[in-house]
């Protein structure tokens, strides 16, 4: 009796000792996981500093907890850093589209966040630094709602904070579920406008069809994208938007000064319905793909249709 008592003593250690060890294992693991471009990537154990060269991507993880281990930036972010009160003065600043890869790993980040505008954010340019120990992970600018969301789903992995890209996503679809309801109404009732968003001025007018997130939010509104026959990011002639006629013309330019000026200003398209009732719009914060397009939508919605949306941007505002 006494030895199958040391027995079950000893078989109870040892199974302490294997439960332990698996534990401290799977804990210290290294996560091998695809970036958002599909380029295998290895995440380290503990991510306490961070670069980041996509704008829409820092201000993810201002808004799920990261901002202190944000270490350097591109030109960009730093506005968004600066619109935060964080402070970037003893940050690298470098330039979104020509990073300096040198400077970077001099910088000994534990992961690397960039877009594809990036000059290195070609596969043998990222196998080159990961090759120097480098963790890069490429999340290309989102077309969709649903790019966005699985973004934010990403980023929530790789940084161990499922939980809070979770709330940010839910977040999200529940104030796009409030317009969407709103713009289905709209809809039904045949009070469609319509509208061109313009986010690249003259002479190189540029805009977009469908299969954007951008479309996507004109139509939760319950509104008309005039280019809805075309797709995705487009180039457009001036011909086409004064043929249109649209009733609504946000615009996100923000390289001239006072783009809602310079559209009323056009010579050309005094003729369109938008102008003459100066319905033109900027729409600041649209050009991120991120969960912070709900304040774009939120202010697309009131612009076109303020009667309709005016008790719930009420509730938004509180």
């Amino acid at each position: 009796m006494k030895n199958f008592k040391i027995f079950l003593i000893t078989l109870t250690a040892f199974l302490f000792i294997i439960i332990s060890c698996n534990n401290d294992n799977k804990n210290n693991s290294i996560l091998q996981i695809k970036d958002r471009a599909g380029n295998e990537i290895t995440i380290p154990e503990r991510i306490d500093k961070i670069i980041c060269l996509s704008p829409s991507i820092t201000e993810i993880l201002i808004d799920i907890g990261e901002a202190d281990k944000i270490i350097s930036v591109d030109s960009y972010s730093k506005e968004i850093l600066e619109k935060n009160n964080i402070d970037f003065s003893d940050m690298q600043i470098f330039d979104m589209m020509n990073p300096d890869a040198e400077k970077i790993i001099s910088l000994n980040p534990d992961i690397l966040f960039i877009n594809n505008f990036s000059v290195f954010s070609g596969k043998s340019s990222i196998d080159a630094m990961k090759n120097l120990g480098l963790s890069v992970a490429v999340i290309p600018n989102s077309d969709t709602l649903e790019g966005i969301e699985e973004d934010i789903y990403f980023l929530g992995k790789v940084l161990k904070l499922e939980n809070e890209a979770e709330d940010i996503i839910f977040e999200m679809k529940e104030n796009i579920e409030k317009i969407k309801s709103i713009g289905d109404k709209i809809k039904i009732e045949g009070n469609q406008k319509t509208v061109y968003f313009e986010i690249g001025a003259m002479s190189n007018l540029y805009s977009f069809g469908t299969n954007v997130y951008l479309d996507d939010m004109i139509n939760i509104i319950g509104a008309k994208n005039i280019f809805e026959n075309k797709n995705s990011w487009i180039a457009v002639s001036e011909e086409s938007v004064l043929s249109a006629n649209p009733d609504i013309i946000f615009t996100s330019v923000d390289y001239i000064d006072n783009p809602v000026k310079e559209i009323l200003n056009r010579k050309a398209w005094q003729n369109i319905k938008a102008i003459q009732k100066s319905q033109v719009y900027f729409i600041a914060s649209s050009s991120l793909p991120n969960h912070n397009i709900i304040k774009a939508l939120f202010l697309m919605a009131k612009s076109i249709y303020p009667n309709e949306y005016q008790e719930l941007f009420k509730s938004f505002n509180e």
